[in-house]
């Protein structure tokens, strides 16, 4: 029996159509496309097809949750790694002493 959340039909090629659907869109429009869906299935619930709806709903708020931490994850490398160049001594032999220490002393 096929899963009505996630039919064979959306899952059979090499690229899901979820991900083609992210693919052609901007994050903002990707991000309504997911709203859209939950609004859509929580609405229509009690008067099409009840529970299955509901974890349409569901399934679609996974997925924006999911989409908004991989988001969070992407600014955060991105503040860190700027946060590194820009804080970076020009000096190399200060930016190694930053990094790693000042040198041992040879007696």
């Amino acid at each position: 029996m096929s899963d009505p959340i996630r039919p064979l039909h959306y899952t059979s090629g090499r690229i899901e159509c979820i991900e083609s659907i992210e693919a052609s869109m901007t994050p903002q429009g990707f991000k309504g496309f997911l709203k859209g869906n939950c609004i859509k299935y929580l609405h229509r619930y009690e008067n099409k097809n009840g529970k299955e709806d509901l974890l349409k709903c569901q399934w679609y708020l996974e997925q924006l949750l999911t989409y908004l931490d991989r988001e969070d994850i992407f600014r955060r490398s991105i503040e860190e790694a700027a946060s590194i160049i820009l804080n970076a001594p020009v000096d190399p032999d200060a930016y190694m002493v930053q990094r790693h220490g000042p040198p041992e002393r040879l007696s």
